[in-house]
This record gives structure tokens, sequence and C-alpha cells, in this order.
């Protein structure tokens, strides 16, 4: 009863919300990550392609069970591409999402052991991602051969007559997305160990061999000269990938552990209480990649910086948004000075510039001198002549500078 109700709630609220969450959660990091502020560290690069990772991870994983909830068959029953597929990508993120930590730790490591420079980081972030994208797909290209049978089903129909009754049983295929019979033994025995191996054990194993040589090397360092702002940046840095890191430890790992010595067994009867058990680590496994948002803004104070500074532009250009509308409504806005002398209004002129070095003013502005007698057009005095118009310039290290050009003109 309780496995049900739990299994309940994991299919109808648990996932649904994971994959919300996790997908604006992610999507966040990547935002944040490619500011300028971390684009252009190695870390934070391989800290993106984790978040893609996570994304693709948390959907395949998820539409297993709400499909499962909504239409009451497993998604990869409905078809061989399917099952072949979904098993393959779903193998691959998992070992992703483990192996890009190993490679973002060694590199942190690496890093503050300056045998990395930061002028190779992009190339060196492509190419060992490409490597280990085509070592993992590679080494999972078996479920395209192993996966996928049928399997005969029997029906039983009952014919009653006056005198008795007989049984006749009908046999159907049906597809299931197992092992194949010939690979059924290894399918049991070396895939559980294979993933045991590859997603848990080998890389918290270098995951913790290369936290403590991150940690040694900080302390040795923040004891041995004195904290500059880059140094104080790298260790906020690092505190934030050993968050990443700890949180693979402390909810993939036991999940992949008991999952995958599970499968060894094999016992042909499995009981409630640990068909609860599964779900509940599961659940924690793939909570684990909706995560990371929480545990950056959490541990890195440049990531909380970031996340505010995001969120205050995004208040900015809504009031802004109506001022352009408002601005785009007229074609020229009038600056009128007026003056006996053209005297004062070079010096106008001149107090206009200076401004101008402070904040730009894109605004065209009309000086009128007070002179000849002419006829101006309806809405400008008679008296008055338009004398300069000015346009704007930038230079590449002040503000903007204003050039001037005096045209007097009379109207008949």
């Amino acid at each position: 009863m309780w496995h049900n109700i739990v299994r309940f709630g994991l299919l109808r609220i648990f996932y649904p919300c994971l994959m919300i969450f996790g997908t604006i959660g992610n999507i966040l990091c990547l935002k944040i990550l490619l500011r300028k502020r971390f684009r252009r560290q190695s870390t934070c690069q391989y800290l993106c392609i984790l978040a893609v990772i996570d994304i693709l991870f948390i959907y395949l994983r998820s539409t297993r069970y709400v499909y499962r909830y909504m239409f009451h068959v497993d998604v990869r029953n409905t078809s061989l591409w399917i099952c072949r597929s979904f098993t393959f990508f779903s193998s691959s993120l998992s070992h992703l999402a483990s192996w890009i930590l190993v490679i973002v730790s060694f590199d942190r490591y690496f890093i503050m052991k300056n045998f990395f420079t930061r002028r190779n980081a992009s190339s060196r972030v492509r190419k060992s991602s490409c490597i280990l994208i085509l070592i993992v797909c590679t080494e999972n290209l078996h479920y395209f051969h192993v996966v996928g049978t049928h399997i005969p089903l029997q029906i039983s129909s009952v014919q009653t007559d006056l005198e008795n009754a007989t049984d006749n049983f009908n046999y159907t295929l049906r597809f299931v997305c197992m092992a194949r019979q010939e690979y059924e033994e290894f399918f049991r025995l070396y895939v559980p160990i294979f993933d045991l191996l590859f997603v848990a054990i080998i890389p918290f194993c270098l995951m913790v061999f290369t936290n403590i040589g991150i940690i040694r090397t900080t302390m040795h360092s923040n004891m041995l000269f004195t904290t500059s702002k880059k140094q104080q940046r790298n260790n906020r840095l690092t505190i934030m990938l050993l968050s990443v890191t700890l949180a693979f430890m402390l909810l993939t790992c036991p999940s992949v552990v008991y999952i995958c010595i599970n499968r060894l067994k094999s016992p042909k009867r499995v009981s409630d209480t640990k068909l609860l058990v599964l779900d509940l680590l599961e659940s924690l496994w793939y909570t684990k990649h909706a995560l990371n948002f929480i545990l950056y803004t959490l541990s890195g104070q440049d990531f909380r910086r970031e996340f505010i500074k995001l969120l205050s532009c995004s208040q900015r250009k809504v009031p802004n948004r109506s001022n352009n509308l408002d601005n785009n409504s007229l074609n020229i806005q009038l600056s009128v000075y007026t003056d006996n002398s053209p005297y004062v209004n070079r010096r106008v002129l001149h107090q206009r510039h200076r401004q101008s070095d402070c904040e730009l003013n894109k605004v065209p502005t009309l000086l009128i001198s007070k002179s000849l007698c002419v006829r101006a057009p309806t809405g400008i005095h008679s008296d008055f002549i338009v004398s300069t118009t000015y346009s704007t310039t930038q230079t590449g290290t002040s503000n903007a500078r204003r050039s001037s050009s005096t045209t007097k003109t009379s109207v008949q």
C-alpha cells in the first residue's frame, strides 16, 4: 500500500515538477556561466556542458515515468527503435554526467598547479569534451544489438459445451525492451558491473583524489602568500566545484551502487519494500541533476552577484520599453536656449559639450539667438533664427564628443 502511494506521488507530482524545476535551473546556470565574468574560465565552460547534459538526462529519465502514468505502458516497449535509442542515450548521459565532473576536477587541479594556461582553455575544453563523448558513445553502442526482443504470451480461452469445458491456449508475440535470449546472461551479470564501475566507483575515487589535492593546494597557497582578489575569486570557484562533486558523492553514488547490486542479484520476485527503496534512490539520483543551480547559488558568491545582476537587468528592460515607445512617437526633441548675444550662445554650447563628456546625449539641440527680425514658422518667435546644430561622434578613450557647425538662416 505504501509503495503504491509513494509511486503515485512520484509519477504524478515529483517527476513533472523535477522536469520544470530542472529545466529552469539549468537554463539559468547556462545564462549566468556564459556571461563575461565566467565564460573565459575552463571550469565554467565544463559546467555549461554539465548543465546541458543534466537537462537531457532529466527529460529522458522523467519522460519514462510520466508516459507510464499517462498511458499505463512503458515507453521503451512501444517499438524496437525507441527501446534501443532510449537505452543508449540513457546510459550515455549517465556516464557523461559522471565523467565530466572527473574532467573538470582534474582541470581545476592542474590549473591550481599551474600546469595549464588560460590561453588555450577553450580549445582544451572542446577537445576533451569531444573525446569523452566519442568514448562514451562507442562503449554504449552494444545496446543497439543486445536489447529488444519479442516474447510469447499465452492467452487462454475457455470453450464450453453441453458435456464438458475445454481450455484452448493461444500464443501471441509481444515486444519487450529487455536483453535478447542469447545475451541475457551477459546483460544480467556484466552490464550492472560495468555501470557500477564507470558511473559510480571509478569517478568517485578520482574525484576524491582530485578534491583532496585541490583543498591541499588552496590551503598551502593561502598560508604562503597574501590572498589577492584573483586568488579569492579562484577560491570561490573552487568551493562551487566542490559542492557539485560532493552532491554527486552523496546522491548519485549510493543510488547507482544499490541499483546495480540489486540488478546483479536478480531475484524472481521483488518485495514491495525493495521496490520502494529503489524508487526513492532513483528519484534522489535524478534530483542531483536539478540541484546545480541551488548549489552554485549557495556556494558561489560571484554566481550570486551575477544572478542578481541578471534579475536587475531584466527589471530595467520593462520601464525602458515604455520609454522607447514614447521617444519613438517624437521625431526630434528640441532644447532651446535663448539669449541676446552669440557669445552667450557659445558659452552654452561649451557647457553642453562638457555635459556630454559625463552623459551621452544623442538628442540634437537647436541653439536660438535673438537677432534680425525675420518671419519664422508657426510655433517659433519671429525674432529667432536657427544658429547651430551639432552631431555626436564617439571616440575610443572618452565619452561622446560633439562637433558643431553654425548656419544662419533667415526665413522670408
